[in-house]
């Protein structure tokens, strides 16, 4: 077996993921992820044409690649499917797998990269093609440290939000690698339909957990002008409660006590900000000027 620290839990595989941090300690494991056996039921329920379902004690989710069973919060158990592809099976268990598991821990998992300094961490959340690649490498040249590149847990502890790491990787598109100075030869290719690959962290990582000071959501406007402001009231809950890694998997099952309070509470202990760019226009440096502002870079 496998042991890594991921989201501040020691998770034990049976499968090996190149790009987690090891863990060597010889305490219990808070996740186990392994192969077994999958009940006749949720086959039975995939043939009737469902795909998933959430449970505060099962959870599970079908697709071409593989099938997944989540139990009680610490158990994730797999099937890969004839023909499905190793690797994604792996990209599954830890976005989707992982994500299901997390709520049936009371934690909410973020779509988002969050990036951290001294004061705390900041989390930048955006659709594909929004500058969310961008904004996070503009980050880390002025000092920030990577957490998480495409998901972040996060919990309310002792009246304070705060985010557990993910692993020292970035997903960058063939043209962010390119300017980053990577060679893409040497780089895993995750995604033909992104055109992505894994890229790891050149800086300092580490698997403690910080407080959110900040939620930047990007996004693109008709306009012609950087719209940069920040949320208040209930725009900020629909801005968080919008930006889970499972909201498209919820539906309206988002808004369920069990989540909707969680979401509510975190929109109300940090400050939470859109910024909205023209489609198609160059505003690197406008968008970098305005982040800046607010997180009080000079």
């Amino acid at each position: 077996m496998y042991s890594y620290i991921l989201y501040g839990m020691k998770i034990t595989s049976d499968i090996e993921f190149s790009q987690l941090v090891g863990c060597v300690d010889d305490r219990s494991p808070d996740v186990i992820v392994e192969s077994g056996d999958i009940p006749q039921w949720l086959a039975d329920k995939e043939q009737a044409g469902i795909q998933y379902e959430f449970g505060d004690k099962i959870s599970w989710l079908s697709n071409r690649t593989c099938y997944l069973y989540m139990e009680k919060g610490n158990r994730i158990t797999y099937r890969l499917k004839e023909g499905g592809n190793p690797m994604y099976l792996r990209t599954y268990i830890l976005g989707w797998g992982i994500s299901m598991l997390a709520l049936q821990r009371g934690i909410i998992a973020m779509h988002c990269s969050a990036v951290a300094d001294e004061q705390g961490a900041v989390l930048i959340s955006g659709r594909s093609g929004s500058g969310k690649s961008t904004l996070t490498a503009a980050l880390l040249e002025e000092g920030y440290r990577l957490m998480a590149d495409d998901m972040a847990l996060v919990e309310e502890t002792k009246e304070r939000i705060m985010v557990s790491p993910a692993f020292p990787y970035q997903k960058l598109c063939r043209d962010a690698a390119l300017e980053q100075g990577y060679r893409l030869e040497e780089l895993q290719y995750i995604s033909e339909e992104k055109d992505k690959f894994l890229v790891p962290y050149r800086g300092e990582f580490s698997t403690e957990p910080v407080p959110v000071k900040g939620f930047i959501m990007l996004g693109i406007t008709g306009g012609d002008k950087v719209i940069c402001e920040e949320a208040k009231g209930l725009q900020k809950f629909q801005i968080i409660i919008n930006n889970q890694f499972l909201q498209g998997l919820l539906g309206k099952d988002k808004y369920k006590p069990e989540i909707g309070q969680k979401c509510l509470s975190f929109a109300s202990k940090i400050p939470v900000y859109y910024l909205l760019r023209p489609e198609g226009a160059d505003t690197t440096k406008e968008v970098r000027a305005k982040v800046f502002e607010i997180l009080n870079i000079r």
